[in-house]
């Protein structure tokens, strides 16, 4: 049980990654983004296919990531252009329908879960220690300082630089950002930029472990949505320990054969459980409040 856990932390640290992306774009640019992973999975394919011509993997995955960001970057446009001054829920139902034609086309070019799966590079692949019989590959160390990083770095830059109050203006009041000289349609741009290049980087990561196929990477995105809900969307911190005990709860329960072959539904029990305690929670307050 205890190596099952541990092996667990293989996908936590990539789980805890694909949260913190959903958590930064919600509150740099005001958006849940459904087509976070799939945008992910087309750059990471990009790289595979370039490995499959014979280019060197290091300057595929820079080509691959670069594939991602620009494209993550190009919904980013349209959704400041066109949606700007839209609620929430039309900017998340934008990128819903960006996730279907994502995916129907990545289906259609890359093929679908029993034609379609692609041999990834796995430059971290070699073991890194061992706890009981199980392996734990580097590329769970990786996934785990890049998580750490990341949730480190952001916090600095949010709490403790002008930069980062201003990802904050654009995100909350973008009108009043760019009346004061913040160039909000930049700073957006680069946002969307760069989480659209992490992403790839992460679904790259995992793709060997999940089998390679294009269907199976671009729905990580009910996983990293569970994640972000125990982060209630804001808090960097929670999001990277959601992430991790997710992976370790995946962990245990493949090690029970009663409940093995149903450990993908626990993202959805997350959520559920997670938005039944919060309106538990709510009705609780107004009760409170009423009194």
């Amino acid at each position: 049980m205890v190596g099952s856990v541990v092996a667990g932390l293989t996908s936590g640290g990539v789980y805890a990654l694909l949260g913190l992306s959903i958590v930064l774009t919600y509150r740099l640019a005001a958006v849940v983004n459904f087509a976070m992973a799939v945008i992910g999975a087309m750059g990471a394919f990009v790289m595979a296919s370039l490995t499959d011509a014979g280019l060197n993997v290091w300057p595929a995955l820079i080509v691959g990531a670069v594939s991602g960001g620009l494209l993550s970057a190009v919904l980013g446009a349209g959704l400041v252009r066109w949606f700007g001054a839209h609620a929430l829920r039309t900017k998340a139902a934008v990128t819903v329908a960006v996730y279907v034609a994502l995916m129907a086309l990545g289906l259609r070019l890359f093929g679908s879960v029993t034609t379609g799966a692609r041999r990834f590079p796995q430059p971290f692949d070699a073991p890194a220690f061992v706890v009981g019989d199980v392996v734990v590959p580097q590329a769970a160390l990786v996934s785990l300082a890049l998580a750490v990083l990341i949730t480190v770095g952001v916090t600095l830059l949010l709490g403790r630089t002008m930069f980062g109050l201003r990802l904050q203006a654009i995100s909350e009041r973008p009108a009043t950002a760019e009346v004061v000289g913040i160039p909000a349609p930049r700073l957006a741009m680069a946002v969307w930029t760069g989480i659209g290049a992490l992403t790839t980087l992460v679904i790259v990561l995992v793709a060997p472990r999940l089998g390679g196929d294009f269907s199976t990477l671009g729905n990580l995105v009910t996983t990293a949505l569970a994640v972000a809900m125990i982060g209630a969307f804001h808090s960097l911190w929670l999001t990277l320990a959601g992430g991790l005990l997710l992976g370790c709860l995946e962990g245990a329960a493949a090690s029970l054969e009663a409940v093995q072959a149903y450990r993908g539904v626990l993202p959805f029990l997350v959520m559920l459980a997670l938005l039944w305690w919060r309106s538990r929670h709510e009705v609780w307050d107004t009760a409170t409040a009423a009194r």
